[in-house]
């Protein structure tokens, strides 16, 4: 796994590149992209056996491949940032291609048994201030780099854990440099056996009331399979991860464990540097995408 330093480091620079890398993007025509990707309905199964998407009318799901197109080609995120991704969530009734348009990114991480035993001890005010003193740490190179900063203005949603499902989520309220529209990262994690799913919900913060209206359903949608499921964990051959629900929040700036998926969090958050040229081009792309949509699930 590459080191916290060098992991910031090629993050940041991937974001300062996405705007030179949008002429050689734009070449390729967003309707055409869409149209052959393949959205499915549910139920779908996440890697080897790991967890389940449950079935939904108000989501469309693309698998692996189809996530990291989308990503790169729609949303003109660097390679490095879609890898590893298990999947995406679009919602039906919002098209991608739209200064509203929203979606999930599925990740997973085997990083170990996350133990929970924190959950109620933790002070989420001084969490806030520790991960915006890092960020603004991590921002200073990012100027030095000649980029513009950015910051995490505070919580749009304060963390909440429901210990009876395992699953965790917060929103994080981003600024970057000079932008008029901050960011949001709303963030759900579900606890695992032998790790952790994260779901990244990558909009702008102006859609936070949707999302967060949202959340339960997205928290109900994901679930670990027999084998994986958080109560199957045995401390005799499993590994811990060496981190609690703080470090968990945190990304791995407070525990040095090289836990750094916020990073994916804030390059996709740089999504509508890219296309904005072509929005107008492709307003009407996504009804034509649901439509189909429709069809393949009825199948």
């Amino acid at each position: 796994m590459l080191g916290m330093g060098r992991l910031a480091l090629i993050a940041l620079l991937w974001i300062g590149l996405a705007e030179g890398a949008s002429a050689q993007q734009a070449a390729s025509n967003p309707q055409d992209i869409l149209k052959s990707l393949n959205f499915r309905r549910g139920p779908v199964t996440l890697g080897d056996n790991l967890a389940t998407v449950g079935p939904s009318q108000d989501y469309a799901f693309l698998d692996s491949a189809d996530a990291q197109t989308f990503l790169t080609k729609i949303w003109g995120n660097p390679p490095e940032a879609s890898r590893g991704t298990l999947g995406m969530l679009l919602p039906v009734n919002s098209n991608p291609l739209s200064a509203e348009g929203w979606g999930v990114v599925i990740t997973y991480e085997a990083t170990g048994y996350v133990s929970d035993d924190d959950a109620e001890k933790i002070d989420y005010p001084k969490l806030l201030q520790e991960m915006q003193e890092s960020i603004r740490e991590t921002s200073k190179e990012r100027v030095a780099q000649g980029y513009q900063p950015y910051e995490l203005v505070g919580w749009a949603r304060a963390p909440y854990y429901d210990k009876a499902s395992k699953k965790l989520y917060w929103a994080k309220h981003l600024r970057f440099g000079t932008s008029p529209d901050d960011t949001l990262n709303y963030e759900i994690r579900v606890l695992g056996r032998q790790g952790v799913m994260s779901l990244n919900v990558v909009a702008d913060l102006k859609q936070f009331p949707q999302i967060d209206q949202a959340a339960p359903g997205l928290l109900a949608l994901v679930s670990f399979n027999q084998g994986n499921l958080y109560s199957e964990f045995n401390p005799s051959v499993d590994k811990v991860a060496t981190y609690g629900l703080a470090g968990l929040i945190a990304g791995g700036l407070l525990t040095k464990a090289g836990f750094f998926k916020g990073l994916i969090a804030l390059l996709l958050a740089s999504k509508k540097l890219v296309f904005i040229g072509l929005v107008a081009a492709a307003a009407g792309a996504w009804g034509g995408i649901k439509a189909l949509f429709r069809r393949r699930t009825s199948v």
